[in-house]
């Protein structure tokens, strides 16, 4: 076997999504960054899911293998969004096989488990559709009714490459009534309070102005959350208020950071990352002789 790296292929062209999409548009703001993590809360309540996971990968990982799943999975949402085709293709791919391999046995039932279960491809893939949205525009993206309609119904070919089963959410309306659905069978396990505990006790240093920029960002994310989501988590001690104050602030602090780039600069960015990080590399053709 050749022990020689991969030459990663050159980008061929502009994805599935392309300039004027969408998705550039959401997925090239920070704010869809910080939806991001208030859609992994609302994932961590699919109590069987995050059981399952917890056999399979959860429990076995260190803090280092955890900080490397974060980015990669970061990693696999830019080349999705920004990436050619062909990365495309073989970060869906790669995604897909991993869950199809994620099962294990439970020794109660003698039953396989499986990753992929329909009701937690659709919960894994549309919250975070929905908060990644929510995010974009909660903190300072201006969106039509009709870009964010369009938004959803793009995530859907990604959607497909994963094999997620439909019904697919084709609008904004049916995305969120989506996710309200979701809370008539939602709740916590130990792994989900624990994650409570952090959220209503988070860490803190012996920086007084990092700690209270961390704990309004951290509200500003909360406040992104349907209210059932916030009271099974139990951060019944931020009030209504507060939690509008910190996301205007998360609003103000991202535009401040945005302030110096066009929407064009950050879209360059995002096919950047894609181009140098892609979640999958495709092998580049020989050169014909």
């Amino acid at each position: 076997m050749s022990s020689h790296p991969v030459r990663d292929a050159e980008r061929a062209d502009d994805g599935y999504f392309g300039p004027g999409s969408a998705t550039w548009k959401v997925y090239s703001d920070s704010g869809a960054s910080l939806g991001a993590v208030a859609s992994v809360l609302l994932q961590a309540l699919d109590t069987g899911m995050l059981n399952h996971f917890d056999h399979v990968s959860i429990s076995s990982e260190s803090p280092e293998a955890g900080q490397a799943r974060f980015q990669r999975t970061g990693d696999f949402i830019m080349t999705c969004a920004f990436g050619d085709k062909a990365h495309v293709d073989a970060a869906t791919a790669h995604v897909d096989m991993l869950h199809e391999r994620a099962t294990w046995t439970n020794p109660e039932t003698g039953e396989v488990e499986v990753a992929k279960w329909p009701e937690w491809q659709r919960w894994t893939m549309y919250t975070f559709v929905w908060g990644s949205l929510e995010g974009a525009m909660k903190f300072g993206m201006k969106l039509s009714t009709a870009e964010q309609d369009a938004f959803v119904r793009e995530q859907q070919l990604v959607a497909e490459k994963l094999h997620v089963p439909g019904p697919h959410p084709d609008t904004k309306a049916e995305l969120d009534a989506f996710i309200e659905a979701g809370k008539k069978d939602k709740a916590l396990n130990y792994l989900g309070a624990q994650a409570a505990l952090s959220l209503r006790h988070p860490a803190r240093t012996h920086n007084p102005a990092k700690d209270w920029v961390s704990g309004v960002v951290l509200d500003g994310i909360l406040s992104l959350l349907p209210l059932w989501a916030r009271q099974i988590y139990g951060v019944e001690n931020r009030s209504e208020q507060r939690l509008a104050r910190a996301q205007r602030t998360t609003a103000l602090f991202l535009a401040a950071a945005r302030k110096n780039s066009s929407l064009q600069e950050l879209v360059d960015a995002g096919i950047a990352h894609a181009t140098e990080h892609p979640y999958q590399k495709v092998r580049a053709r020989a050169p014909k002789a």
